[in-house]
């Protein structure tokens, strides 16, 4: 068993750790139920990102720069992570943790490198678990990213995923298809889906709060927790759609291609609009990089916000806002999409893709559309029937709150690293 007094995890965050997006809610998200289960957590990353009180970071010397809000998938990823590889060596050599725990591929090619220099350097005396924790096939990520625009660099990224795959002693995946996708890469893997949890970094947070938030007067106090994260203004505006009960359909996240959200505002946003009484609250990016979602807000200025710094401390009351919450990351993707907890752990019903990572977080209380032109349909049915919201709200409440919250999924993982002692 993983003695809990005396078990290291190195976390390898190759990214510019802690800013407000999935992969480092995931990262975050599992050091802190680890820590908070006895468990040493060490989080080994960028110079560049933000500190989070409560868990150990440490940083490599050099900056590379350009980290832009956390962004993803980029080509300073090497540079970056040449010099985070001397800073993973240098812990791991001298304080031997139990598991190098890597996140994304680069981390686990970080982590590969360093074992078995470390396992030669010690006489093979000491061999670390290697673990690789992945959203996604690495080269189906830099294709979202539009990084790879040549067939023989989609060709080389591939044979590297392959080989990266053949050292970890663990695959954990956020979603299903990407365990599929991992297996078909490679069928030495057995990747296991360990989806994420619910990211509210709040202890003092449960069921029972958020459901004060539910009844009553439960938007204008939700509005007066975070209501300096908005101008005067925009206040105002939130406060006149709550007081006339207009239908507020709401989107958290990246503003990015990959998410989806551009085709959203292109193909969905006009049609809704039509709905004179409908209201859009988005958080999470900067409005001003999407000309077509500017030209909408310019043209309706007093029916669409856009909060660009949406911090993961006012997620839950952000969230709390909205009626009807949408994820529009396209249904070919093999990332999971963890807004879609929080929507759930907020109490808000949920328009998606017909993606099967989705119907595991939603199960049928999810409305699954296969196009933009279902997807508009869908949220106009529930800002047409507000029993129907109130059913599905109440159901998404319960479940996430009941079998996603991070110590759950915590105890999954260690149940499966348990395995190999």
């Amino acid at each position: 068993m993983l003695d809990r007094k005396s078990t290291n995890f190195l976390f390898i965050a190759p990214t510019p750790f802690y800013a407000n997006r999935g992969c480092h809610m995931r990262i975050r998200g599992e050091a802190e139920a680890l820590r908070d289960k006895g468990y040493e957590v060490i989080i080994l990353t960028y110079k560049e990102g933000g500190d989070v009180p409560g868990l150990k970071i440490i940083r490599s010397q050099i900056s590379v720069g350009g980290f832009k809000n956390g962004v993803a998938a980029t080509w300073k990823n090497i540079p970056a992570g040449i010099f985070l590889f001397w800073i993973v060596l240098h812990e791991t050599y001298y304080h031997r943790p139990d598991v190098l725990y890597g996140h994304l591929f680069e981390g686990a090619a970080i982590g590969i490198a360093v074992k078995y220099l470390v396992v030669i350097l010690s006489l093979f005396r000491y061999k670390p678990i290697l673990v690789l924790d992945t959203q996604g096939g690495l080269s189906e990520e830099m294709k979202s990213y539009k990084m790879i625009n040549t067939p023989i660099l989609l060709k080389i990224i591939r044979w590297l995923e392959i080989f990266i795959l053949f050292f970890p002693d663990f695959v954990f995946t956020s979603s299903i298809q990407c365990a599929k996708t991992l297996k078909k890469i490679s069928q030495k893997t057995n990747p296991v889906c360990l989806p994420d949890g619910i990211s509210i970094f709040n202890k003092n947070i449960s069921l029972q709060y958020v459901n004060k938030f539910k009844g009553s007067n439960g938007k204008e106090k939700s509005l007066s927790k975070i209501s300096y994260s908005f101008s005067t203004q925009e206040t105002a505006l939130i406060k006149k759609w709550i007081k006339f009960n207009n239908p507020i359909l709401l989107y958290t996240g990246s503003y990015s291609l990959a998410k989806g959200f551009p085709e959203f505002v292109k193909r969905a946003m006009p049609e809704l609009l039509k709905k004179e009484n409908f209201c859009f609250l988005f958080g999470g990016g900067d409005s001003r990089n999407i000309t077509y979602l500017n030209d909408l807000i310019k043209n309706n200025p007093d029916r669409i916000i856009s909060l660009s710094d949406l911090n993961s401390k006012n997620l839950l009351y952000f969230s709390l806002l909205g009626d009807i919450a949408i994820d529009c990351k396209p249904s070919t993707t093999t990332e999971s999409s963890g807004k879609i907890l929080n929507y759930m752990a907020a109490g808000l019903p949920v328009v998606c893709f017909n993606q099967e990572n989705n119907h595991l977080f939603l199960g049928n209380n999810g409305l699954y559309a296969d196009n933009f032109s279902e997807f508009s349909q869908l949220v106009l049915k529930l800002a047409n029937d507000t029993a129907l919201r109130t059913r599905l709200a109440r159901a998404n409440l319960e479940r996430s709150w009941g079998k996603f919250t991070w110590d759950l999924q915590v105890e999954k993982m260690l149940s499966i690293l348990n395995s190999s002692k």
